[in-house]
């Protein structure tokens, strides 16, 4: 695409329905609200600003350089057994998570990604600062909007592919799934050191603003339950979703078709929680089935019904 002045791709896509001075003059304070949900603070755009963040998606953040090799979140078509299936052989596992993800990524980090980038927009750097009032919160990347997560890969992009050499030299196999990173190998001895070398890469990429979450890290070989994304990689190399979360799944589904009022009273028994919030955590462990393995959830449609296992993926969706 050669590139245009943003006014230009702005009235391709609208065609009068919005003027391109109410996107300039669009003050994004004004236009979301936050939402508290499981400990978290989710922000919801408004509408128009909804709208916005579609047209810069569109013509500005699909065109952010993302490493397809390593990193499978966030990705259409991509799925978390994507992101696991490359361990299936490994005898060691190294996995551990980002603090504070998307806070972490500020306006200077995704700033300094657009001035590198080859876009649509030939006059970017005239819009940039109203566009990242637009896409962060406070001078952060906000969960809840579209577009933090495909932001968060574009910034994360040199990162991977400094970590995903260094992987290649020492022999290891390197994955990231959001926040979530892997690091497999051969013999548990050999990455010993991995957290050190991902902490370095963290600092030489991104600066001092990433941390690693030491409660989360693990590592972890083959003989013990190796579980990486909620998926299972058996001694044989063989993934599966855990039996504990097919289980529930199962269950669950169960007694919603036939008996509401016992699964009520079990989301009360397990966290307390009344059965919208229950159903809501139950669409979310469909939704992750769907993305970890398609053949389970066939598996699902076959046993409680295509309009059942729809149902649940559009409220996830939702």
């Amino acid at each position: 695409m050669t590139p245009r002045p943003l006014h230009q791709l702005f009235d391709a896509m609208y065609h009068e329905k919005y003027r391109f001075e109410e996107f300039l003059a669009l003050k994004p304070q004004e236009h979301y609200s936050p939402v508290s949900w499981n400990r978290r603070t989710i922000y919801k755009p408004s509408p128009k600003l909804k709208e916005f963040h579609h047209f810069l998606s569109g013509f500005l953040l699909e065109f952010l350089p993302v490493d397809r090799s390593v990193s499978f979140a966030y990705r259409k078509g991509a799925t978390l057994l994507q992101a696991v299936a490359p361990h299936a052989q490994s005898r060691a596992f190294f996995q551990t998570d980002l603090e504070r993800f998307f806070d972490s990524i500020t306006s200077d980090l995704i700033r300094s990604v657009f001035d590198q980038a080859e876009t649509p927009v030939s006059d970017l750097g005239d819009h940039v600062e109203h566009i990242l009032d637009l896409l962060t919160i406070d001078g952060t990347l906000p969960i809840g909007y579209s577009t933090s997560p495909v932001l968060s890969n574009a910034c994360l992009f040199g990162f991977d592919k400094k970590l995903a050499a260094i992987c290649h030299s020492r022999q290891w196999i390197y994955t990231r799934y959001a926040d979530d990173i892997i690091i497999s190998a051969d013999d548990r001895l050999s990455i010993e050191d991995a957290d050190q070398v991902i902490e370095n890469c963290l600092v030489a990429e991104l600066g001092g603003g990433f941390k690693l979450n030491q409660k989360k890290s693990k590592l972890t070989t083959i003989g013990r339950k190796v579980k990486l994304l909620g998926l299972v990689i058996l001694p044989t190399g063989v993934i599966v979703i855990d039996r504990e979360i097919r289980n529930r799944i199962e269950t669950w589904l169960y007694f919603y078709i036939k008996d509401r009022s016992r699964l009520s009273k079990i989301f009360q028994e397990d966290r307390g929680e009344g059965i919208e919030e229950g159903l809501q955590r139950l669409s979310g462990l469909i939704s992750y089935a769907s993305a970890a393995d398609p053949i389970y959830l066939d598996k699902l449609r076959a046993k409680f019904g295509n309009t059942v296992i729809d149902s649940f993926l559009h409220r996830s969706a939702q």
